[in-house]
């Protein structure tokens, strides 16, 4: 079951038409329209080249520098799919607001279309966060793009995003915790993360250390989030493998499995959602100190 939820853990061209009757006529003309062709290919090419080369803000680098220090005593921030307070949950507008306020970490679920499509939405089926009804596997990408995503209620112009569209918003300023929703996806996430050159932008939730090992086997710059469950399971896991983030419950949350997790080289991720949240949201933003006491950064 740990494995399931959370996989982490599913007619020819002008120049072709009209080249005969051009060149009889003038053969500058087929040039000039070939090298037309050409041009816009390279100034397509080029594009391509430009989203992989951005350089990354001088944010990104702190973020992704105290992401890597597992000591450190500065406590990384992530806002759960996206700032969806003003924007729909899992939408580029709420992700957009994320880097906008500052904040360290956006986390985002992805899930697979009828056709093999990565898309970003939380949901087995799209009923509660859009104008549709039915699963998420029961749309192609085509369809799944026609409907808008709600935000309290009411529909908005924002679509359901394509990891691709989330991952070249985030690429180089700010960090992303890819919940992956559908495991039979996994290869293509792997793929998609590569062809974006987001390995360092990203980071893999993941259910059990064997996903961890089959993940760095497959590409060693690829980071991963290690849900654990127990005490036993933190200890037994990370003397497997190597992991950049260890996710653990209130049920061992203490001084001891801290201090472990950060000498094993991995920060500590706890979540302050439900009562702490809703406590903060209140008005009384010294409940996150029940999830900071102990040492989680």
């Amino acid at each position: 079951m740990k494995s399931t939820q959370y996989w982490a853990i599913e007619g020819g061209s002008y120049a072709d038409r009209y080249e005969g009757r051009y060149r009889a006529l003038n053969s500058d003309l087929i040039i000039f329209s070939m090298n037309k062709k050409v041009l816009s290919l390279l100034l397509i090419s080029f594009s391509m080249i430009m989203v992989n080369a951005q350089e990354p803000t001088k944010r990104f680098n702190e973020i992704n520098k105290e992401f890597l220090t597992p000591t450190s005593g500065k406590v990384l921030i992530a806002a759960h799919r996206g700032a969806h307070l003003d924007a729909p949950e899992n939408s580029l507008l709420g992700f957009q607001q994320t880097i906008d306020m500052g904040i360290d970490i956006i986390e985002l679920d992805v899930r697979c279309t009828k056709d093999g499509q990565l898309v970003v939405i939380h949901d087995k089926t799209v009923n509660r966060t859009t104008t549709g009804k039915g699963p998420v596997d029961s749309f192609t990408l085509d369809e799944i793009r026609q409907l808008r995503l709600l935000h309290k209620g009411k529909p908005t112009e924002e679509k359901i995003p394509t990891l691709k569209e989330a991952l070249s918003l985030a690429k180089g300023k700010i960090l992303v915790d890819l919940d992956v929703k559908s495991a039979g996806c996994i290869e293509k996430i792997m793929q998609e993360v590569k062809e974006t050159q987001t390995q360092s932008t990203c980071f893999f939730f993941v259910g059990e250390a064997d996903h961890v090992t089959m993940l760095k086997q497959r590409d060693a710059s690829f980071r991963t989030l290690l849900r654990t469950h127990s005490e036993k399971e933190a200890g037994d896991w990370l003397a497997k493998v190597k992991t950049e983030a260890v996710h653990i419950d209130l049920s061992h949350h203490n001084a001891d499995v801290i201090s472990f997790i950060k000498k094993s080289g991995a920060r500590v991720w706890i979540n302050a959602l439900d009562e702490v949240d809703q406590k903060a949201a209140a008005g009384d933003p010294a409940a996150f100190e029940e999830v900071l006491n102990k040492g989680a950064n």
